[in-house]
């Protein structure tokens, strides 16, 4: 089954933000799940490989969290739609 290139636009908060050098970015890539979105966001933008994203298992580093239509998770098989919000933001110690 081939999967159709669609476009995401992934919000940034915090340190990706800085690193990036913006607070938005628009990928457009044949995905599925998050985890294949994380590996397209570390192609477009290799300034996160190493602080945020590791870039041999193309997936975050301990101290970051995906947030997608709402609800956080570090969880690379979460499917993914067209329309699909996702943020990518440092996850906070709460207490």
């Amino acid at each position: 089954m081939t999967v159709k290139a669609t476009r995401y636009a992934v919000e940034l908060y915090g340190v990706p933000a800085v690193l990036v050098g913006k607070r938005r970015i628009e990928i457009e890539a044949a995905v599925q799940t998050l985890g294949d979105l994380a590996w397209a966001l570390l192609r477009a933008c290799p300034q996160l490989a190493g602080p945020v994203l590791d870039p041999e298992l193309g997936w975050l580093q301990r101290g970051y969290v995906f947030v997608v239509n709402a609800r956080f998770t570090r969880e690379p098989t979460t499917p993914l739609s067209p329309g699909s919000e996702v943020l990518l933001v440092a996850a906070q110690a709460g207490g």
